[in-house]
Parts: C-alpha cells; structure tokens; sequence
C-alpha cells in the first residue's frame, strides 16, 4: 500500500491510516529533535533553504525592568518632529530591515550578523531593573561576517546633504573596540556622497590615533576638520555630535557635552562607486569594503535643516533621549511613562467663592415670586462659604 504527504496529513479514517499517521509525526518530532541537539548554540534556530536563509535568535539575557513609583511628572520629547529629524536609528534589533524611529519611513538595510549586546555603563533613563540599555555589536572577530557588517541606508534627499540652507547635525552614540585601520581606511562612523561628480559628500570617522574626523563638501569644496588631540579611546561609549553651518561653514564636534578644540584635516578618501548614493554607516561607502567600525551602535541620527546649540547638546547628553530640557528619566518614551499625582487630593479651601463670584454679572438673579431659578438670597453666606 502505498501513501501520498496528502494523505496521511488527512485525519485518517481506518486503524491502518491511524497508524501511519502516528509513526509520521513521532518520526517528525524525533527529526526536529535531533536537528536541534546539533545546534552549537540553542538560542539560534536556522532554516536553509532553495533562494532564502533564515534565522531566529532569542536573546533573553537582554532584559530589563521597569517599575513605576509615580513620583515624578514626564514631558513629551522634541523628537520624533516629523520635520527636522529626519532619520533615526537605534541599535536594538537585528532585522535586515531596521525601523527608522524618526517616522520618516527611511530604508534602513542591516548586513552581517552582528548581536545584540549589554550596553552597560550607558544607562537610557528608562528601566529600574536588569539590563538598562542594548546596543547593536558589528563586526565582532568571531562572527561569520566580520569585516562586512553594516547599515545601509538608501538615498534620499531628506538625508542628504545637497541643498541644505541652514545646516546639518549628526548624533552618534557608539563604543569602538579597535581603533586601528581595516583594509587601509580608518574606521568609518558614516559616509554619504551626492552629484555625478561628487559635488557634495559627508564622512566621519575615527583615525587610528583616537582622534575624530569630520569632513563636509558643499559644491566641490571640502571643510575639513579633526579633534586636536586623540579623544576616542577604546570600550568606552561616547555622545558624539558633528555640526556644519551651511552659511558659515563652521564644524563643531561636541564629544560628551564638550565642544572640542579642532584643528584642520586632509580631504578624506572617499568610496570608489560613485554612482551609489546611500548612506552608509560602519564603513566607507560603497566600493573599498574597508573601514569598517568594530564596536557597539546605541543611537544614531540626522536633524537636518538645524545647528544644534550647544545648550540642546548638553540637554541630550544629560537626559540621553531628546534635545528637550528634560532632567534624565523624566522623558515620556512610550511604554516607559506614566501619570503621577503631584500633590494630595484636598477638599476645596475654606473660601469656594469670592464675594463677587455669584453677583448679577454673573448669574441673573430674578426677584419674582414664580419662575425664579435663583432668588437675591440664593448665595448668602448660609448657603456657601464666602
């Protein structure tokens, strides 16, 4: 007798049937079981398959709590504005397509297979307990994809530097792990270039002597500038901003709440294909496949068409979510916000109503006999305390 995948999956009729179909689900069960004690690591569960490869890892080492005590007030966040903050990416999940929390929609692309690791001492001001912040590791020594993981980001003008008027400031909350040059490129935090000929381009990186880099070309011209000292050191996390003036053309880069001391730099080497566009973060664009950043990506956004303050600097730096003077902890995050009462409940005080609160302005006070929905003795200090 012979059996089709049809028809033993069918709830089976006969006691033969019955059987058959027992012996193929224990089967099945013993296949996955089997499958799955192969596994070097029990928390990945790979599929391979004809044009797709998939896989699903839980990472339950990575959570934290968060228990309300409703003893402070929260205050709404300047981002997401749905205008300046035009991209925003936060290192907490490991889907190819990663969410653009600016709600600008952008395409975001993770390549590699970078984790999810503790990002300790970084505390986001939003859990009590347990783990209080996530960051995404790339290009970690052991991982099946060093050297070629990364984040692409495809182009569009709302991320670009082409046409700005005002200015441009860029956010990167990061810790490298190796500050030595990959494949003969320094390590590269962003990099984006626009025109057929690259009239306008945007890079920073790190140089392998720990200082910063950051150089801006607006219509063939560079502005190149670096930290005059070595800033960066290694597995230590930093708020970095990097700001041009479009008018100006002045370059801050604030490190920590700091406004650094620069001095003038090299035009940089740029990606070799040209004709790409996207934006690229953790290495140099599209074409030398080198300078990719090794270490942890908290935070990282574009508020184009604004020169942060340095005040609004220093407000991020001390709450770490929003360029709002907000005290840390206090910012209304979704899910980690709630109401609070600031005082008691109190009976109203002694005097509910001031001697004119209830005076014919206010009321009309009819004297007739009939009809009358108040009288001239309806308030007396009889009725309320005055």
């Amino acid at each position: 007798m012979s059996f089709q995948l049809r028809n033993i999956r069918e709830i089976p009729g006969d006691s033969l049937a019955k059987f058959t179909n027992e012996i193929s689900r224990r089967l099945s069960r013993f296949l996955t079981r089997n499958q799955f004690d192969q596994l070097d690591d029990k928390e990945d569960i790979f599929i391979d398959g004809q044009d797709f490869d998939t896989v699903v890892r839980l990472q339950d080492h990575l959570t934290g709590t968060t228990k309300f005590l409703f003893d402070k007030p929260y205050y709404p966040p300047f981002e997401p504005d749905n205008d300046i903050l035009r991209l925003w990416i936060r290192g907490v999940n490991l889907g190819n397509e990663m969410t653009d929390w600016s709600l600008h929609g952008k395409d975001i692309d993770l390549f590699g297979e970078p984790v999810l690791v503790d990002g300790a001492p970084h505390d986001d001001g939003i859990k009590t307990g347990g783990v209080k912040s996530i960051a995404l590791r790339m290009n970690r020594p052991t991982s099946p994809t060093v050297n070629d993981e990364y984040i692409q980001v495809a182009d569009a003008p709302s991320v670009g530097i082409d046409g700005i008027t005002t200015g441009i400031s860029y956010f990167v909350r990061f810790r490298a792990l190796d500050i030595a040059e990959q494949g003969g490129y320094s390590r590269t935090l962003f990099e984006k270039i626009e025109g057929a000929t690259v009239e306008d381009a945007v890079v920073a990186m790190i140089t392998n002597d720990g200082k910063l880099r950051f150089s801006v070309k607006r219509s063939n011209i560079w502005y190149n500038k670096e930290t005059a000292t070595s800033t960066i050191a290694v597995d230590t996390v930093y708020d970095v901003w990097f700001t041009f003036d479009q008018p100006t053309k002045t370059i801050h880069i604030y490190v920590n709440n700091i406004d650094k001391s620069l001095t003038t730099s090299t035009d940089p080497n740029l990606q070799s294909d040209l004709d790409n566009h996207d934006l690229w973060i953790g290495q140099r664009g599209k074409g030398p496949e080198a300078g990719f950043f090794y270490g942890d990506l908290y935070d990282f956004r574009i508020y184009r068409e604004k020169v942060v303050s340095a005040a609004e600097v220093g407000y991020l730096y001390s709450n770490k979510w929003t360029i709002s003077n907000i005290p840390f902890g206090q910012v209304m995050v979704a899910n980690y916000w709630a109401t609070v009462l600031t005082g008691d409940i109190i009976s109203p005080s002694a005097c509910s109503w001031s001697l004119i609160s209830f005076t014919p302005t206010s009321w009309t006070v009819c004297t007739a006999t009939l009809g009358a929905s108040y009288t001239a003795l309806s308030y007396t200090s009889a009725s309320f305390t005055v």
